[in-house]
């Protein structure tokens, strides 16, 4: 469990001296720590438990398509027979290495790019943004694979809504689509007026959906989705059931709206990227409400977590307006991390590298019962790692 320790440690080291070299905004720093981040990821050995063994066994299963020069479109339904953008990157890979490995560690870095392309794009504290993103994001990027790829990419389109460039926010948004059908309820952004909106109907919205998500009516909207019910269920076999009351949900929202609240005073209507995150922010915590009975539910929010990355970084750096604004975020950050990093331990410890064979990490059930191809237990590299031509 120590290394996982240690990338939060690391963390605040790349914060402590970036701040005092006054290399806050460095994008090399940036690019050196979420590469470390998508090493530490793409190398780990099937952590985070049943899902990286269906996307291993997908990619395998295209791999052998490839080599043998079958039909790709035989295939779709590996991807439910319409997320053509994740099914096309597959077969790119695919190209290259047969090895489910491979594939899991090119996936990490393509993920670590495009967060890097957005911090680069929104962010002006990186290291304390970094930190931040490692408590509300980073062990679902290990896990969710293919939707922290779709969240990559809906992150590119951010500054579109404030720009208000609607052809180029939608096309981003249908290509993280393509990878993650979720994706899509990001679209409803772009209609959100951008303007600073009274506490009160703030308060009228959250309730509203703290309302919806008592009702049947996220029951339906679930049930209807069959793509995320069928990963609820998956999912649920080794890890959150959907059902009960996440009261955690309903404590994160009350956190967060009362810190925006607190420093109301330093938003205002001339910012049209402040407000845009800030409600992007505020959408988050509707959400959280809105599918407060479902351990799954919270999964829609994370498009909308560069919100809360940006918002609480900017209020972090105000320090004039609220003195511990800083402390507060730092330390909810941590808060988070090792909450999550104790939650999951049964998941991701001990850490193990693919280079090295043996039993992947995680309680060995998970193993026994997910592990459909027992030959990378002997040799990891089974499967070549790279494809060479032939002549």
């Amino acid at each position: 469990m120590f290394l996982y320790f240690l990338i939060l440690i690391v963390a605040f080291v790349y914060y402590v001296l970036a701040h005092k070299t006054n290399k806050s905004n460095s994008p090399l720093l940036l690019g050196v720590f979420f590469l470390y981040c998508a090493l530490f990821i793409g190398l780990g050995d099937m952590i985070g438990g049943y899902d990286r063994y269906i996307y291993g066994e997908m990619f395998d299963t295209i791999a052998d398509a490839t080599d043998s020069g079958r039909d790709y479109s035989r295939l779709l339904f590996l991807v439910n027979g319409r997320e053509y953008g994740y099914f096309l990157w597959e077969i790119v890979v695919s190209q290259v290495t047969a090895n489910r490995y491979i594939f899991i560690l090119l996936s990490s870095l393509l993920m670590y790019f495009l967060y890097y392309k957005a911090f680069r794009k929104y962010i002006n504290d990186y290291p304390l943004a970094a930190i931040v993103f490692l408590g509300l994001f980073f062990y679902f990027s290990i896990t969710y694979m293919r939707q922290a790829l779709a969240v990559g990419i809906v992150w590119q389109g951010v500054k579109y809504i404030y720009e208000r460039k609607a052809i180029k926010f939608f096309l981003i948004v249908a290509l993280a689509y393509s990878f993650h059908n979720s994706a899509l309820v990001f679209a409803v952004a772009y209609f959100i007026p951008i303007k600073k909106y009274s506490k009160k109907t703030i308060l009228y919205f959250l309730m509203l959906c703290l309302l919806v998500g008592m009702s049947p009516i996220p029951t339906i909207l679930i049930a209807s989705a069959g793509d995320t019910q069928g990963m609820a269920e998956r999912t649920g076999k080794y890890q959150d059931d959907m059902s009960g009351f996440r009261i955690e949900y309903i404590i994160e929202a009350i956190f967060f709206i009362w810190l925006f609240f607190k420093n109301y005073e330093f938003f205002d209507n001339k910012h049209k990227k402040h407000l845009t995150f800030l409600n992007l922010s505020i959408i988050f915590c509707g959400i959280l409400l809105a599918f407060i009975r479902f351990g799954q539910g919270g999964r829609l929010g994370w498009y909308f977590f560069f919100g809360l990355i940006y918002t609480l970084t900017v209020l972090a750096s105000q320090s004039r307006l609220f003195a511990f604004n800083k402390s507060v975020v730092l330390l909810l950050s941590v808060l988070l991390y090792v909450r999550i990093t104790y939650l999951w331990a049964f998941n991701l410890t001990p850490y193990k590298t693919f280079l090295t064979d043996g039993v992947p990490s995680g309680e060995s059930w998970i193993y026994e019962m997910y592990e459909y191809d027992e030959r990378y237990t002997d040799d990891k590299f089974i499967r070549p790692i790279l494809r060479i031509p032939s002549n």
